[in-house]
């Protein structure tokens, strides 16, 4: 199965080389990558690294790398430009942040599944939240969307949503560019309109989520965008966002009591060629109960 994967980058070269890598290392049995990194003009050294890693890596068996550095309109119109270089034989494309890692084997596993239900247009992984040193915060397996709850809560990961490239280009998914921080959920909410076939793998925890203090998630923009986007639906729609919230956090942990708790996990670290391995000693699927893992 080939993969196309996307990466938007904006001086953050340091997060930036651990994302490649950990796509780098995917490729195996059945399993071919195209990694491509859309980096928006950094100052940091980002696009002279980008030129060095396409040239020490052309002609590598089952991977591939292309890169394009040049103003863009923020992140997601960066992925929109990546998106409209996807090869033609691509089998499923997904998006992962330059702060945001695989896990290994994770390709291998989503590859599986594609193959396993063939009428699936979207697959949803499980996976892990770490803070800025690459330690364990929690897990959290993903949910079924809704239609109705997905029109006020975003209930699917940019880390761990695969898409089938068929089905990615029929409906014509794109981020609305009109929107900073939360066009992510917007769009994941256009394609639960759609009608899409959305599959979960809550066993499967292929992705590495990282809370660096500067996620956008969390900042000023996002709270702004919400209120417009509450302020343009029926009365109510903000109290329907927290109950939904609420829910498919309790839906979430609900499902990890069936399935078997994460031992540990293997990260690229700064200046890592290699993967470090940390032990989780109180796995938890709930975040904010702060936990310790060691290297």
């Amino acid at each position: 199965m080939k993969f196309y994967i996307v990466t938007p980058t904006f001086n953050s070269l340091s997060w930036l080389q651990r994302c490649i890598r950990s796509v780098a290392d995917q490729t195996g049995e059945g399993v071919e990558v195209h990694h491509h990194v859309q980096d928006g003009g950094s100052a940091d050294g980002t696009a002279e690294y980008l030129k060095d890693w396409q040239d020490a890596h052309e002609g590598s068996n089952g991977y591939t790398f292309t890169y394009e550095s040049c103003k863009d309109a923020g992140m997601y119109d960066a992925l929109n430009k990546a998106w409209q270089k996807m090869p033609a034989d691509t089998d499923v494309t997904a998006h992962l942040n330059s702060d945001e890692q695989y896990l290994p084997n994770a390709l291998k596993v989503i590859t599986d599944a594609f193959q396993e239900y063939p009428r699936t247009d979207i697959v949803l992984s499980a996976y892990i939240i770490v803070d800025a040193e690459g330690n364990y915060i929690c897990h959290r397996r993903p949910v079924k969307p809704w239609r109705w709850s997905s029109q006020t809560a975003c209930e699917m990961m940019t880390c761990t949503c695969f898409h089938r490239a068929e089905a990615f280009l029929k409906h014509g998914i794109r981020f609305d560019t009109s929107f900073r921080s939360i066009a992510d959920m917007i769009m994941y909410r256009n394609i639960v309109n759609y009608g899409v076939q959305v599959r979960t793998a809550p066993h499967s925890i292929t992705s590495v989520f990282t809370v660096t203090g500067q996620n956008l998630g969390w900042s000023e923009l996002t709270h702004r965008e919400w209120a417009m986007v509450f302020a343009s639906m029926p009365r109510g729609a903000e109290l329907l966002s927290k109950f939904t919230n609420k829910l498919n956090s309790a839906r979430r942990r609900f499902t990890d009591l069936f399935c078997k708790s994460p031992k540990g996990y293997e990260l690229y670290s700064f200046g890592s060629v290699k993967r470090i391995e940390y032990t989780i000693h109180r796995p938890t699927s709930h975040w904010g109960c702060r936990t310790v893992a060691d290297k």
